[in-house]
């Protein structure tokens, strides 16, 4: 059966997430045996939640209660009970409860926080911790007095026979994944087997689902597509980062069922092959040298990082068997002798490199100038460096000049799109490389702590965007019309070479599935926060959410209708603040037929397999938005004409490519982009709710429905087209 759970450099693996766990008090000391946050000695629940996650990784790789790490963390867990802050057993106290129950058992506070918690049963026998969900919270109370009665201390507090009762109720109860496989374990372990009902019900359910959804556990049904495009490896890191709040559930969903569903595997070996998928599924998207680096991309956030990184080797323990640092120990001692050998510089070598940087005095002209605000986390400064000679600091005539440098941009924000943006700059085609902006391959500076990169680049101050050309520049218009079609022929055609035709699924990772996604996003703003409540759209808006997943539906059932189609290179967020553009001179534009020179920013959704339809369709809905405005008549709006010379050159590049459905994608990129303009929208409304400025939220909620509504025009002709 072992041989079924090989997985690919396990060792390897294993050893640097270990490695970088016992760094982790080190590097986040606000979340792993943090200090208090006030002069009472509290500390954050974040902080007492993610220790006892790192003490459990850290016991589920090997290490007993007396190693100086756990022995640590159990003094520091250890707080007296009660006590003027804490007097009832909450979140925080469960999990301070569970910490010393799996560290030191016989602690003197130990009983005083289990007496309390039985003290915080309802009349219906329920427990009480959170009050939001009483059957979780029993659930979890289930938990700890089995724990409690595993180490011997539970003298009584709960019968024998309640703990099974109880047990066997939060089976029927439960409904979540997570929930309901750690219910069947507590279950299967108090009373030695699971009934015939709940084998054929409970955990034959739990196999249907990951069956559904791709192999995984802890989505919703409406989202199972997410679960079907992981389990096909078609997920783009920026679709992650769109959605990491639901691809984190889906992955702590998955390595809890694992962990608790393993211990049933000799009992119900039919659990086997999904168990091993899973784990296969999630390993397969990290594992390698650069496991914790893919970990921190994904999960830029301290606190999932080190979530998501315990509960891997927790699930990781149960799925092998066995402790382990039986994998782990040796990679990590050969890294450790293996750094102790390594060559280092001259400790004066380094301190002269320290003063040389010191020594340089640098400052700006001027603060940075903002130069947009897009939907990304990402942010672009211009910046006027001053650089002093420090012979001679005060007089200008000795300022250091670096040649085109007198303006630079710098682009910064998480690290992952920092750095994503870099690698599909390299991997651009070399025949369309330099219709984009210049992106060093490495960042500039990387603020570890903050998960923050900084990028210096060149500044285009000789360009403007095209949204800016289209509104200041009249001069250019006409030929603004006759030339950006080629120019964008060139980018979506790429090196040229021989045609190739979309692979399976990439109509429900580009268009299907990010609308499912944002819809998500838009109504739950919407609904969840109650923004519409007294107004003539509060009945309106269930509605369009239910009509725009219908139409969606239905493409997801006619989704090979339309996925024969050529790719091209994509430039994935094409509006018209994303296309640079300014006039050549004369001198330039001696060997070129040309008057303009265009050039593109923002790679972070770049793809050299895409479709050109994705980019045509969300630029023309925002010169759309450019154009309604400005109420000028067709036969005399710059903006119209140009519209219309894109749909006229993308019609002939269709017809050239035999690619018949390339209309009907166009309109589902429509779709698509005013639904991602309104999720957008939505960052705004959250902002503005966080400063109880309600207002600015129902008025962002329904220029989102408007957004919405459109949306379903686009797609209400993309089914009537299909028929």
């Amino acid at each position: 059966m072992m041989s079924l759970r090989e997985l690919p450099d396990l060792e390897l693996t294993l050893g640097e997430l270990v490695l970088d766990l016992l760094r982790s008090p080190y590097e986040y000391p606000e979340l792993v045996l943090s200090a208090p946050v006030d002069a009472r000695g509290e500390v954050s629940s974040n902080a007492v939640r993610v220790t006892q996650h790192y003490t459990t990784a850290l016991l589920a790789y090997g290490f007993s209660a007396d190693q100086d790490e756990l022995r640590a963390a159990s003094e520091w867990f250890a707080t007296p009970f009660p006590n003027e802050n804490h007097r009832r057993i909450d979140a925080v106290e469960m999990n301070r409860l569970e910490a010393l129950l799996s560290l030191n058992p016989r602690h003197v506070y130990v009983m005083p926080r289990l007496e309390q918690l039985i003290q915080q049963r309802t009349p219906t026998h329920y427990f009480d911790i959170q009050s939001s969900d009483l059957t979780f919270d029993t659930l979890w109370a289930i938990k700890v007095m089995a724990q409690a009665r595993e180490v011997g201390i539970l003298n009584g507090l709960m019968s024998e026979d309640d703990l099974r009762r109880w047990s066997n109720r939060m089976v029927q109860d439960i409904r979540r994944d997570k929930d309901l496989a750690l219910a069947l374990r507590l279950r299967y372990e108090l009373l030695g087997k699971l009934t015939p009902s709940q084998q054929r019900t409970h955990l034959h359910n739990l196999l249907v689902i990951a069956d559904q959804s791709g192999g995984l556990w802890g989505l919703s049904q409406d989202m199972f597509s997410l679960g079907q495009s992981f389990q096909q490896q078609q997920l783009s890191p920026d679709l992650i980062a769109d959605y990491r709040d639901i691809f984190r559930e889906m992955v702590l969903s998955t390595c809890y069922v694992i962990e608790n569903l393993m211990p049933l595997l000799p009992a119900y070996p039919e659990l086997e092959p999904a168990l091993s998928r899973a784990m296969e599924l999630w390993w397969g998207i990290f594992h390698g040298p650069n496991a914790v680096e893919t970990l921190r991309t994904l999960f830029p956030d301290p606190y999932d990082y080190l979530l998501i990184a315990a509960r891997t080797l927790v699930s990781l323990r149960a799925y092998l068997g066995q402790p382990l640092i039986r994998w782990g120990a040796a990679y990590i001692h050969r890294k450790m002798a293996i750094q102790q050998v390594r060559q280092v510089e001259p400790a004066d070598t380094v301190n002269i490199k320290k003063a040389l940087k010191e020594w340089i005095q640098f400052d700006l002209e001027k603060p940075p100038e903002q130069l947009r605000l897009g939907m990304s986390d990402s942010n672009v400064v211009r910046i006027r460096p001053r650089i002093c000679n420090p012979m001679q600091p005060e007089d200008d005539s000795f300022r250091l000049h670096i040649p085109n440098a007198d303006s630079l941009v710098i682009k910064y924000g998480p690290i992952e799109e920092i750095k994503r943006e870099s690698e599909h700059y390299e991997r651009l085609p070399l025949a369309i490389k330099e219709y984009f902006v210049n992106i060093p391959q490495q960042p500039t500076y990387v603020d570890e702590r903050q998960r923050r990169a900084y990028v210096i680049m060149a500044d285009l101050g000789r360009y403007r965007t095209l949204y800016e050309a289209l509104q200041k520049v009249p001069q250019i218009h006409g030929l603004l019309v006759d030339e950006l079609g080629s120019f964008l022929l060139r980018i979506h055609q790429g090196d040229g070479r021989h045609r190739r035709y979309v692979q399976e699924g990439l109509l429900m990772q580009l268009y299907l599935l990010p609308m499912q996604l944002h819809i998500r996003n838009i109504f739950g703003y919407i609904l969840e926060n109650k923004l519409l409540e007294n107004t003539d759209k509060q009945k309106y808006a269930p509605g369009l959410q239910r009509a725009l997943l219908e139409k969606i539906g239905h493409l997801v059932r006619r989704q090979l209708d339309l996925e024969a189609f050529p790719v091209a290179c994509m430039h994935g967020d094409l509006h018209t603040r994303n296309i640079m553009v300014r006039r050549l001179k004369q001198r330039e534009n001696l060997d070129r037929q040309d008057e303009l020179d265009f050039k593109l920013i923002d790679l972070e959704k770049f793809r050299r397999n895409g479709d050109a339809a994705l980019d045509i369709g969300e630029l023309l809905v925002d010169l759309e938005l450019l154009r309604a405005p400005r109420n000028i008549a067709a036969d005399r709006d710059p903006i119209f004409s140009l519209m219309k010379a894109l749909e006229d050159t993308y019609a002939a590049f269709a017809a050239d490519r035999e690619d018949a459905t390339f209309p009907i994608r166009v309109q589902l990129a429509q779709a698509r982009s005013l639904i991602r303009i309104a999720k957008g929208r939505t960052k705004q409304g959250e902002v503005a709710l966080r400063e109880s400025r309600k207002g600015p939220a129902i008025r962002i909620a329904f220029e989102a429905l408007n957004d919405a509504g459109q949306a379903l025009e686009y797609l209400k002709q993309v089914v009537e087209t299909l028929g």
